[in-house]
């Protein structure tokens, strides 16, 4: 039996326990305890640093330099890698609006990691269909060519390209006639579809339609206030419903571009920390260095943004299709059409520990912010069993960061990530 015996470190699992040790068995955690003891196996010293549980970022599409649509498994190991080395232990791996050959072809890439995580890189929880069955007046950076209605044919489809291993589905809902869909899902989750979490997102519905959809069987609301009906003195819409519903999960966008602090606290303060899943939506970009990204842009000085090269664009990159539309980088986020009048935000570039940076600049303790990146998300996710804290019996996924949050070690399924 391998050991691993982390000392002298103030524990956050992600409540504070303060200083202790941590002893890990192969892959599980089998003693934390603030008694001084004899170290066994192997032993990292964390003392002035901070010990917590790793972190699970719930909608991604990319990271080290790789996007998620190309359908290549090296690309999904690479984003896995990616994130792994910035205290990311499990993700969920997004999936753009585009053809179904070309869905189908990222979704079985992602499958394979799933099955066969790589030994250095963040577990994949699944995949995350995000703008298939989206609303056209809301889809964002999302490919409005390819976007149609929730249908059984095309989520088959999806479903056995995955085998079995698609973990979010996001629908508009106001386009489920009856919410048949929805329903659906809801009813043969657990015997069929591996329990799946429906998600509503890239959404124009109605107030009602919301909230509906929500007692149909919708537990979780994809990126809260993008692509989302709502914030209008005179007309409730999605975000409404997201806000006043207490069995939603509301992921949240913790770039500070996406959505205001101003509109980020309001949402913890209304739903709480036990609601709330921090998210990066993050691009390629993510985890890669500014200078290496900006050896190969061009800085437009008028706009005070650096245009990707089209080199970065791959024929499978769906979202952002050669020869349609720009991709720039603008105050650290992923911006296409800069100047145009197609000009959206597409994602962002930082990874979670960022996220959980921010959100404490907003006010909010260590303790809160952990607890939206890790235990909320696993909850949801139905992986809370086994992930999303640091308690005996779960998996050794940890991190240890010093006081400025950044990461020094990290532990994935009881092993030293080495540098």
């Amino acid at each position: 039996m391998e050991t691993l015996t982390i000392v002298n470190g103030d524990i956050y699992t992600p409540t504070h326990y303060g200083q202790g040790s941590i002893i890990i068995q192969n892959d599980t955690i089998s003693t934390i305890t603030a008694d001084v003891l004899q170290p066994a196996g192997d032993v990292i010293d964390a003392s002035g640093c901070l010990v917590i549980p790793g972190l699970i970022d719930g909608l991604v599409h990319g990271g080290g330099g790789c996007n998620s649509m190309t359908g290549e498994v090296e690309d999904v190991a690479t984003i896995a890698r990616a994130h792994a080395r910035n205290g990311v232990t499990s993700l969920v791996l997004g999936i753009s609006s585009g053809s179904m050959a070309q869905i189908t072809d990222a979704l079985t890439a992602i499958a394979h990691i799933v099955d066969e995580p790589v030994v250095d890189g963040a577990q994949i929880l699944g995949s995350y269909v995000e703008g298939k069955f989206g609303s056209l007046a809301k889809n964002g950076a999302q490919n409005a060519k390819y976007i149609t209605p929730p249908n059984f044919e095309e989520f088959h489809t999806m479903w056995a390209a995955s085998d079995g291993t698609l973990k979010v589905i996001s629908v508009a809902p106001e386009n489920d006639e009856n919410f048949q869909f929805i329903k659906h899902l809801a009813t043969f989750k657990t015997d069929a579809y591996n329990n799946i979490v429906i998600a509503m997102g890239h959404t124009n519905a109605t107030y009602e339609q919301a909230m509906e959809a929500i007692d149909a069987g919708v537990t979780r609301a994809t990126h809260t206030y993008n692509g989302m009906s709502g914030m209008h003195h005179r007309e409730l819409g999605a975000i409404e419903a997201v806000l006043s519903h207490p069995e939603i999960h509301a992921e949240l966008i913790v770039d500070e571009h996406h959505v205001h602090p101003f509109w980020g606290s309001h949402l913890i303060r209304r739903k709480g920390i036990h609601a709330i899943g921090l998210i990066t939506d993050c691009t390629e970009l993510a985890g890669v260095p500014s200078e290496d990204w900006q050896a190969s842009s061009t800085y437009i000085p008028d706009i005070d943004a650096y245009r990707l090269s089209n080199d970065t664009i791959s024929e499978k990159d769906t979202a952002f299709e050669a020869g349609s539309t720009e991709k720039y980088i603008r105050n650290n986020a992923m911006w296409l059409d800069v100047g145009k009048p197609t000009e959206r935000l597409a994602g962002a570039t930082i990874t979670l520990i960022d996220g959980v940076r921010n959100v404490m600049n907003w006010g909010y303790s260590l303790e809160e912010a952990l607890t939206m990146a890790t235990l909320t998300p696993a909850q949801n996710l139905g992986v809370a069993s086994s992930l999303g804290s640091i308690e005996i019996g779960k998996i050794a996924d940890v991190v240890i960061v010093d006081g400025n949050l950044s990461v020094q070690n990290v532990i994935l399924r009881g092993k030293l990530l080495k540098n």
